[in-house]
């Protein structure tokens, strides 16, 4: 084997070398995960033991991974860049969302308590309506427009900000001039962050006083003289006694008299609770007609009179008509007469000395049903005639105007009617009965309200239930109160 050439052994003493393609001698193959060889790094020019493989090209010298650190580092710096905005917009977008999410549990727990807040005041007029109707006297205890105190309800809501407090105001500035006056209730609660306050108009609930389910009421004394006998098909209550001078008895389903018993009583008996009037009855009607003046009143028997005419709400001789058939007259402390009248209307006399009912009287109350005659003054039925005659007055008592109940009008006067009451007499004074022209006795349809009911003649008071489903004016209880219908309202705060 003299004489021949080794083989070139490389660097490391790896006999796997290949041929360049740009270079005439051969190099050795470095595995690219390695370092470059010592050899092929390249020397310093004058080097000991330099040889041709430092003349190879650079990019030949240097390793895959010393190639790519330029291009890595570029790319580190614009990442990290890019890293950085990224984490500014989602922590911006977080912040952003936690606001808006902040906001809308704010808006929303303002939204709960402004809707809290507005149920309890609600709840307040409600609570102040009750109170009201219970306690007889708070026209006389509340301030008209004064806010009362701050209530605390935060035991009941649930909450430790929960109040209320309500104002009562009269349309007319005075809460204690006139029991059936409207009133407007504010109620101002707070809840929580939120306050607010309603308000509503409250009138009187209509209810029937209790008068009206007796036949016979009187606010003092019931007395039946001369043999009279008082006969009443609903109970009779009287306020204090049942007196007698001579001889009298009653008939009736109850009694009820919180004082003695002076006569024989054929029905039960128990005692009685009157509950005298606390307002102005005739007033009402007042209030409510229409004038008659009293000039305009003839003269019959010395006293100015209400005779031989027809009365109702399309036939009034003494001045402009009244659709709902109620006329008031102011007596002016004189005496007052009715007598041969047919009268379909409501008589209010103020100031009478005394308002007589003598003749033939066809009275009965507009409407369905009502008051016939409300006075302050005393009422003395005497010389009542059992038949009204158109021919004996000259007068007709059926025309077209005010036909008679049930039957055609004409234009004749040759009818004849039955005397009757149908309806309510009232007085704050006494009533008085003598004895009827026939001698039968006084048939009244209705109720018999007054003072002292002093009877020299038999009575017979027949039921009149109509009163309790349709409740005459001047007859409701002022008490009890109710939302006056389209009143309520969202107002500002007291």
């Amino acid at each position: 084997m003299r004489g021949k050439r080794k083989k070139n052994v490389g660097v490391w003493g790896s006999s796997r070398f290949h041929r360049h393609a740009s270079a005439t001698r051969w190099r050795p193959l470095v595995p690219p995960w390695l370092p470059s060889p010592p050899a092929l790094r390249g020397r310093r020019a004058g080097d000991e033991g330099a040889n041709d493989l430092t003349e190879a090209p650079k990019a030949a010298r240097l390793s895959p991974t010393s190639r790519r650190r330029p291009r890595r580092a570029t790319r580190g710096g614009y990442l990290y860049v890019a890293v950085l905005f990224t984490a500014l917009i989602v922590a911006g977008a977080v912040a952003t969302a936690i606001s808006l999410d902040t906001a809308r549990i704010k808006t929303l727990g303002a939204a709960t308590d402004r809707q809290s807040a507005i149920r309890l005041a609600e709840s307040e007029l409600h609570r102040v309506s009750v109170q009201l109707a219970e306690d007889p006297n708070w026209r006389d205890d509340l301030t008209n427009g004064q806010s009362s105190a701050w209530i605390d309800y935060a035991a009941i809501a649930g909450t430790a900000d929960a109040a209320a407090r309500y104002r009562v105001s009269d349309v007319d500035g005075d809460l204690a001039d006139d029991p059936f006056d409207e009133i407007e209730v504010v109620a101002h609660a707070r809840f929580g962050s939120a306050q607010a306050a309603v308000s509503v108009t409250l009138q009187t609930g209509f209810a029937p006083l209790d008068w009206l389910r007796y036949g016979v009421t009187t606010f003092d004394d019931l007395h039946c003289d001369s043999g009279a006998t008082l006969v009443s098909e609903r109970p009779v209550q009287v306020y204090d006694d049942c007196k007698t001078g001579s001889s009298g008895d009653l008939t009736t389903s109850t009694l009820e008299c919180s004082g003695a018993i002076q006569f024989p009583v054929r029905g039960d008996i128990s005692g009685g609770n009157v509950q005298r009037p606390t307002f102005d009855v005739v007033g009402r009607y007042q209030l409510a007609g229409t004038e008659i003046p009293l000039e305009s009143l003839s003269y019959y028997g010395g006293l100015r009179a209400v005779h031989a005419t027809v009365l109702s709400s399309n036939t009034n001789p003494y001045g402009p008509l009244d659709p709902e058939g109620i006329y008031w007259i102011d007596a002016q402390g004189q005496s007052v007469r009715i007598i041969n009248a047919r009268i379909v209307a409501t008589l209010a006399i103020r100031n009478a000395s005394r308002v007589y009912l003598n003749g033939a009287l066809s009275w009965e109350a507009p409407g369905e049903s009502g008051a016939i005659l409300v006075t302050d003054g005393e009422i003395e039925f005497d010389v009542i005639e059992s038949t009204l005659d158109e021919t004996t007055q000259g007068v007709n008592f059926n025309p077209p105007s005010t036909p008679y109940r049930g039957s055609d009008s004409n234009l004749a006067i040759s009818d004849r009617f039955p005397t009757e009451f149908r309806g309510i007499v009232y007085t704050s004074n006494n009533l008085l009965v003598r004895p009827t022209v026939s001698g039968e006795p006084l048939a009244i349809t209705g109720l018999v309200m007054c003072r002292d009911l002093r009877l020299y003649h038999s009575v017979f008071v027949s039921s009149y239930d109509e009163v309790l489903t349709d409740v005459p004016l001047g007859f409701t209880d002022p008490r009890p109160l109710r939302f006056k219908s389209g009143t309520f309202r969202r107002v500002d705060t007291l």
